[in-house]
């Protein structure tokens, strides 16, 4: 199955990632700011690169994985999300993940872009379940999960950290 290389929506542009979009992708997951509810996740500049060729090659594995997040009106990229293949518990999963820049935040892009995520799995991957996977203190996007309709699924420790799964109803 060939996915569509962009979707847009109201006000975003979710575009398949491309090699041009590593120095993007690679400043939002190394940066501090980025990360002010999972710290724990950050990383060096060298792990998001080892990341983004992981993400790159789930849309040659999958035809899907993780999206660019641009602005409809200007072309910004304001972060990275979408969903990827995944495993919980050995069950093949989508994985809804975002990450955004700070000053993307309380604009209602997070929910924008994910529900839009979300309809595209349950039309092309009608067999994997959806699920997001965040830290205990993010209640933002504890908030995005609950706007979608999913439920907790899970309270769980990972690396020692505490982290909530929430599955797509």
């Amino acid at each position: 199955m060939v996915e569509p290389a962009e979707i847009r929506t109201e006000r975003l542009v979710l575009s398949r990632l491309r090699p041009a979009d590593a120095d993007a992708f690679i400043a939002v997951h190394s940066a501090p700011e980025a990360y002010p509810h999972d710290g724990w996740s950050r990383r060096t500049p060298e792990q998001a690169r080892e990341l983004f060729d992981r993400f790159l090659r789930d849309w040659a594995t999958n035809g899907i994985g993780y999206w660019t997040i641009r602005l409809a009106g200007t072309g910004e990229v304001i972060g990275f999300g979408g969903v990827r293949h995944a495993e919980e518990d050995g069950e093949p999963v989508l994985n809804l993940a975002y990450r955004l820049w700070p000053s993307a935040w309380g604009n209602g892009y997070a929910p924008e872009m994910a529900e839009t995520a979300l309809c595209w799995a349950k039309r092309h991957r009608t067999e994997r379940p959806v699920v997001i996977v965040t830290d205990t203190g993010n209640a933002p996007s504890v908030r995005v999960a609950e706007k979608l309709g999913f439920a907790l699924h899970q309270e769980r420790r990972r690396d020692g950290r505490p982290e909530l799964v929430f599955r797509s109803t």
